[in-house]
Formats: structure tokens, C-alpha cells, sequence
């Protein structure tokens, strides 16, 4: 029979042989932050945040290189929550394997409050909740044996009290019975990244093709959808759309400079909303002004006399060259895929 220790031992190095099934676990990604007189975070890419009281903020704290969130006042419940199943063939990664999961939290100033941290795999859940005293900081830690019929992996971050204020500087978790706090990302790379392929017209599982007309994400891409942020506008059900970019080519932002001088006059792509000199913008294909000399003498005579009379040149009208080219200005190019990375 094994020790204690020996067991421990043994799922430790499980453990480490496992990847965080956590995206952003450190809350390095903003991708929907705006920088104008003042840097505005809005949520961290691949999470989902929901409060439906009043005044709720979710955002950043440079100073502990932490999410920060503010809870609404009142007692609606707050969610921070990210969907860890979502990369190819999960099903037969994580159901009937325990998961465990981990969150640094701390809770500034002298007001107190209650946080709930959980597991959930569309059956059961996994959960244990705290009360913070103002200025204390606790690591919480939950795992959960993941049904065989799993439909789902959440890991979640609530609170219902009033005016909460949460530090939130780390989550993780991964299978086996000990969540490690350095594992690397199941995710190789940052999702929203676009890609492109010069040999295949099929992107790769963890990839989607923007050679397609535009369609709106499903509930599988929560992580995406959460980077994306409705950019190219939404759909029926309310997720973004993934950009149409067939036939684009691509060009370097603007940002302020005067290498596009059309930079402001630029609109949006698809059903999107954002115009100007912002990325994801287009500009329609166009000559830049210039004109043609027509090569012409004037001081040649027209005959007199019985000869018929010789066309001469009226420069109170217009002449037009000759029609040149075909149905786009364009460079030599090659067609290529681009896809944008999801998992």
C-alpha cells in the first residue's frame, strides 16, 4: 500500500505531464482595451463577465497586475467565467477525468465580501465559497470528477455582494488532482490570430477560415467571440461575426501617420460599426488623381480653295484615350487562406 506521501507524489507527477486548460490564466490579454486620453481594459480576452445590477466594472489594476472587478450595487450576481472545454476533441481529453482549479483572489480596502469559485461540467458542480475580510488575499482551490456525459467545462467566479471590489491575478487548473500554477497553455499561441495559407483551402481544427461569407460564432466559441467583442458586427443570437475577407488584400494600420491619406475616410467591414483609422477597416480599390497629355499639333493650316474641308481640333472639347486594362487595379499577388486561431 502506498504512503500518503507517495500518492501525492504520484499525482504530482501526473499533474506535470498535464497543459492549464485556462486561457489568459494571468490576465496579460486586453484586447478590446481603448487607449485615448485615458487606457480603458474592458474584459480580458477569452473571458466572459456578467452582472446585470448597476454600476458593475470589470477591467485592469496595473498596480497587482491584476483583473479588476467591481460588483454592481444591489444583490445580482456577478460571473467571471471562461469555458476550459473549448479546443478540438475535448470529449476525449477531459470527461471521466478529475480537474482541478485554482484562483488567487484578493479583496482591497476594508470592506469585506463573499466569492464563490466552481467547477461545472453541464451536470454537476464543484464549488466552495469564502468570505474575504477587506485586504485579504486567499487562493481557492476546487476539483471536480467530470462526468463521463460531460457537455461542458466552466470554470466560474461569482459574487453577490454589494459594491465588491476583487483583485483577481491568477486562475488555473488542469487534470489530476493538483492544480499546477505553471503549466503551459493547452492554447499554443493567442486566439484571435490570423493566419494564412499558401497550399491548403482547409484551415487547421483550431483554426476558421475568412475566405467565407461571414457567419456568426455559436456558444462553442465563447473564447473567440470574447476577443472578437461584435467588432464585425453580431448576429441573431448575439455573437460576433468572424470578418469576410475574401479577395482583401492586407495592409498595415495607418495609426496617425500620413502614409494613408484616406486613413479617415476608411469604413467597416461586414456589419461592423467601427470606422476611421482603427484596424479591421476598409478602403475600396481606387486611381490616384493624375492626368494623361493628348499629343496634338495646332499650327498646322487647313487648305483653301475647292478641296474638301480637313477635320481640325477644337480645344473647347474633351477627348478620351483609349480604354486600357481590366476590372481592378492590382498588384501581382498570390491567393492565399487566411484563418483566424480559436483554440
Amino acid at each position: 500500500m502506498q504512503t500518503t506521501e507517495a500518492v501525492y507524489n504520484d499525482e504530482l507527477l501526473f499533474a506535470m505531464q498535464q497543459r492549464n486548460l485556462v486561457y489568459n490564466d494571468n490576465f496579460l490579454n486586453y484586447s478590446n482595451k481603448t487607449i485615448n486620453t485615458i487606457v480603458t481594459y474592458n474584459h480580458p480576452d477569452g473571458w466572459v463577465y456578467r452582472d446585470s445590477g448597476s454600476g458593475g466594472q470589470v477591467g485592469y489594476d496595473p498596480a497587482s497586475s491584476s483583473c479588476l472587478i467591481k460588483k454592481s450595487t444591489g444583490t445580482a450576481v456577478m460571473t467571471f467565467t471562461q469555458a476550459l472545454n473549448e479546443f478540438p476533441r475535448w470529449q476525449q481529453t477531459i470527461p471521466g477525468k478529475k480537474v482541478s482549479a485554482a484562483a488567487v483572489i484578493q479583496v482591497p480596502g476594508s470592506a469585506g465580501c463573499t466569492v464563490t469559485f466552481s467547477l461545472f461540467d453541464g451536470m454537476d458542480t464543484s464549488s466552495k465559497t469564502f468570505f474575504f475580510n477587506g485586504g485579504e488575499q486567499k487562493e481557492i482551490r476546487v476539483s471536480l470528477d467530470v462526468s463521463e456525459v460531460a457537455t461542458t467545462l466552466v470554470v466560474s467566479i461569482e459574487s453577490s455582494t454589494s459594491d465588491a471590489v476583487l483583485y483577481i491575478s491568477r486562475v488555473y487548473a488542469n487534470i489530476g488532482s493538483i492544480a499546477l500554477e505553471n503549466l503551459p497553455c493547452m492554447v499554443a499561441g493567442t486566439i484571435g490570430e490570423r493566419k494564412q495559407y499558401i497550399s491548403t483551402e482547409i484551415p487547421p481544427a483550431t483554426e476558421l477560415s475568412l475566405c467565407n461569407a461571414s457567419i456568426e460564432l455559436s456558444p462553442a466559441y465563447s473564447r473567440l467571440n470574447s476577443y472578437l467583442n461584435g467588432k464585425f458586427g453580431t448576429g441573431a443570437n448575439g455573437y460576433s461575426l468572424l470578418p469576410d475577407m475574401r479577395g482583401y488584400f492586407s495592409r498595415a494600420w495607418n495609426n496617425g501617420a500620413a502614409t494613408d491619406p484616406d486613413a479617415a475616410n476608411r469604413t467597416a467591414l461586414g456589419k461592423g460599426t467601427v470606422t476611421g483609422d482603427h484596424t479591421g477597416t476598409v478602403e475600396e480599390d481606387q486611381f490616384k488623381e493624375h492626368d494623361h497629355q493628348l499629343q496634338f499639333d495646332l499650327t498646322g493650316q487647313i487648305p483653301a480653295g475647292p478641296a474638301a474641308p480637313m477635320p481640325s481640333i477644337n480645344k473647347a472639347f474633351v477627348s478620351n484615350t483609349g480604354k486600357r486594362g481590366g476590372a481592378e487595379t492590382r498588384g501581382k499577388n498570390i491567393a492565399e487562406l487566411y484563418t483566424m486561431k480559436w483554440a
